[in-house]
This record gives C-alpha cells, sequence and structure tokens, in this order.
C-alpha cells in the first residue's frame, strides 16, 4: 500500500468526470480552498461509513443539483502535494438528471449550487486549463480508450503471408483507435516498407500508433506516429527517451511496467500511461508469473498516469480492469481479430 507521511491524512474523494455531447463539465475552486483558483472535476471527500459511490452522489447533488443515474470507474490516483495527500476516485457520469447547465452558450457564467463557476469544455480543451497536478491523469484517461491493442509478429516468410498481415492491421485500425505495433523479428529493410503503409492505414482511420521501442525510428518516421511504448528495459535507456523526446515532446511515451520499481521510474518520466503485467499468466511470456487482481490494484495506486491490465486478459475482463483502478486492458490474441473478407 502508499506510503502515507505520519503528519499528513490521506484524503479519499470520490470525483465525477460528468460528460455530455462528448463536452466535461468543470468547475472553479474557491478562493478559500485547497488549490484555490484552479479548475476541477467537480465531487468531494468521503466520509466515513460511505461506499465511494455513496459519497460520489451526494456531492455531485450538493453541489450542482445533478442527479447521478449511471457511471462507471474510470481512474483512481493517489496524489501527493506538500501539504495534503490525496486518493481520488474518479468516474465517469455518462447518465444523469436535476439541474442542468447549457453546454452551448460559454459567454454567460454559470454557477453551481455553491456559487462556483461552471463550465462545459470539449475534450481537447481541457489542457488549456488550469488543473490541479493531481488531475493531470484524469485528462489522460478521458483521451484514451478502454482497449490497448498490440499487434501480434508479422510473418513475412512470403508476400503473401505479409499482405495477410496488412489487411488485418488495417481492420483492426477500424475496431480500434489505440495500437502498439511490435514487431521485433521484421528486419530493417522489410520494416521500413511495411511501415510506411501501416502508418498510411492508421492516419486514415485517427488511430493513435505507438511503435515498440525496440523498433527503432528515424526522424522521417517519427512523424507519423502518435508516439512511443518503451519496452521494461528501455523505461531505463536515457538514451532513447532522451532521443525520442528531442524529436517531438508532444507525442505520447509510454511504457511496459512488472513492479513497483518500474512505475515510480515511469512516475518520474511522466508517462503519458503503462501497462502493467502480467496480472494473468499468458503463452506469450511463460516466464513471468502472474501478480493477481489485488496485487494489481495495490501497484496501480503508485502511478500517476492512466494504467492497462496486460496478460492473459479476454473482452470480459475490461470491467473488472476498471474496478481495480484501470483505464481499461492492453492484449493481442483477445482484441486482434483477422479479417475474414
Amino acid at each position: 500500500m502508499l506510503n502515507i507521511e505520519a503528519d499528513m491524512i490521506m484524503q479519499h474523494v470520490a470525483v465525477a468526470v460528468i460528460i455530455e455531447h462528448d463536452r466535461v463539465l468543470i468547475a472553479k475552486r474557491a478562493d478559500n480552498v485547497h488549490q484555490p483558483g484552479l479548475w476541477e472535476f467537480p465531487g468531494g471527500k468521503v466520509e466515513t461509513g460511505e461506499t465511494t459511490e455513496q459519497a460520489l452522489s451526494r456531492e455531485i447533488q450538493e453541489e450542482l443539483g445533478i442527479i447521478i443515474e449511471q457511471a462507471q470507474p474510470l481512474i483512481q490516483i493517489a496524489h501527493q502535494y506538500t501539504d495534503q495527500q490525496v486518493l481520488l476516485d474518479v468516474y465517469r457520469v455518462t447518465h444523469f438528471s436535476g439541474r442542468r447547465y447549457d453546454a452551448d452558450n460559454n459567454s454567460v457564467r454559470q454557477q453551481g449550487l455553491e456559487g462556483q463557476t461552471v463550465q462545459w469544455l470539449a475534450l481537447n480543451e481541457l489542457k488549456d486549463y488550469p488543473f490541479p497536478a493531481a488531475n493531470s491523469a484524469i485528462i489522460h484517461a478521458l483521451n484514451l480508450p478502454e482497449r490497448y491493442l498490440i499487434s501480434p509478429e508479422a510473418d513475412y516468410q512470403s508476400d503473401e503471408h505479409l499482405s495477410g498481415f496488412i489487411d488485418d492491421f488495417s481492420y483492426n485500425c477500424q475496431q480500434q483507435k489505440l495500437l502498439q505495433l511490435r514487431l521485433k523479428s521484421v528486419d530493417g529493410k522489410i520494416f521500413a516498407s511495411l511501415f510506411e503503409r501501416l502508418a498510411v492505414l492508421a492516419q486514415q482511420q485517427q488511430v493513435k500508433l505507438l511503435i515498440n521501442s525496440s523498433m527503432s525510428l528515424s526522424q522521417a518516421q517519427y512523424v507519423k506516429v502518435a508516439g512511443i511504448h518503451l519496452t521494461s528495459r528501455h523505461l531505463y535507456d536515457d538514451e532513447i527517451i532522451d532521443y525520442y523526446r528531442a524529436l517531438d515532446r508532444q507525442k505520447l511515451m509510454a511504457a511496459s511496467c512488472h513492479c513497483l520499481d518500474d512505475i515510480k521510474r515511469a512516475n518520474d518520466l511522466k508517462l503519458d500511461f503503462i501497462a502493467l503485467s502480467a496480472v494473468k499468466k499468458t503463452p506469450s511470456h511463460p516466464q513471468q508469473s502472474a501478480m493477481g487482481w489485488q496485487k494489481f490494484q495495490q501497484l496501480v495506486q503508485w502511478a500517476k498516469m492512466p494504467v492497462y491490465a496486460l496478460g492473459g486478459m479476454v473482452e470480459s475482463d475490461i470491467k473488472v480492469a476498471q474496478t481495480y483502478g484501470a483505464q481499461g486492458i492492453a492484449a493481442i490474441s483477445c482484441l486482434w481479430l483477422h479479417n475474414r473478407n
């Protein structure tokens, strides 16, 4: 579990990301509270004897007059400020009733029930507003899907086999929005040609395509992808990390993590998200022991960014993973579909 400073009490806070028509409702913090004047996702302290869901419903009704009808876990974040420690249990609220706020007219100042300024923002506008530091992971989570597809190796014994991989890749780009290309065994000349075709397919379908760091990219190639996914070994390789950040610091940088030290390193690097494994035993990495969901949850509490559960995942594990603090699942076999056309 997290190491809590002896003179600090961990504040357990329920947070609501209220979404309607791809817009998010945010509120401005009062001048007499912690982190004054910053914007936030509404919520409040979980009181003794309350479940997180009960606290969420109570706080949102008291603050905004909104009645939550449907919510699901989005992310759990532990963060230590200089004067306070917080554990944020964040829920995505998609169905609600009660008081309405005008999503189409931010030119008129709107107020919640406690006099706080509120307004709706598009997801891509959140980065332009000042939030408390702990909220940055929430913004990352909102811009990531619940499925992170990892490609299998491409069979390039013949042009026919390679063509089949390209067809499958194109088909999967129509199903998923976050995809890691992981082709460790494809040699350089074949990869260069293959990469150009795959990058175009991903761009056409607006897929965020990350490249596994085992496949070195040139500057010209890196322009065509959404970012890099570091192997657990490259997570500690400053030369590789500096190389890609020098090319473009705005691109996504993710990593594979297996233990607490890996997560702490990812925190220090301020990565956008990680894949944590192995939750279950998996044939692709038989040497890795399974940590199980309880250990996974304990490790996730240390992460300051979204975490995907990896290792032996199946589609039905998405909701399970989210109850243990994950963004969703990362997988090859259960997410990679073959184009049967």
